[in-house]
């Protein structure tokens, strides 16, 4: 009885464990401009994931509400925290809403995508 139950028991933690780390990837936590925000003309895009995200094999654009891609800076992460993805808006963008599109990859390999809007007050 008691190797069953130890049995049950290793296999429970394994499934814990291993589901935790199906979970393990690169998450956008917060964005500067905000999703759904409404700000002046941002001079960077702003991103911070839960975990470290490689800048070299990451990719963030920026769309104006029509579709037509807005030029950016090469992606880079924060010198003392590579949790954070800056882009940097080389032009001052007119009022209207924009489209972020960003697709990462982790420190551990894993890519994560996403997107987001944010508006720029007249």
């Amino acid at each position: 009885m008691f190797r069953k139950i130890l049995i049950t028991s290793l296999s429970l933690l394994a499934l814990i464990w291993t589901a935790g780390l199906a979970w393990a990837h690169a998450q956008l936590r917060t964005a500067v401009p905000g999703a759904g925000s409404s700000v002046s003309a941002p001079s960077e895009i702003k991103l911070t994931y839960s975990e470290g995200v490689e800048p070299k094999f990451s990719q963030v654009t920026l769309a104006t509400e029509a579709g037509d891609a807005v030029a950016l800076g090469k992606p880079e992460v924060d010198p003392g925290n590579n949790k954070i993805l800056i882009v940097k808006v080389p032009s001052a963008l007119k009022a209207g809403t924009y489209k972020v599109t960003w697709h990462v990859v982790s420190v551990d390999t894993h890519k994560t995508q996403g997107s987001f809007s944010f508006t720029v007050a007249p």
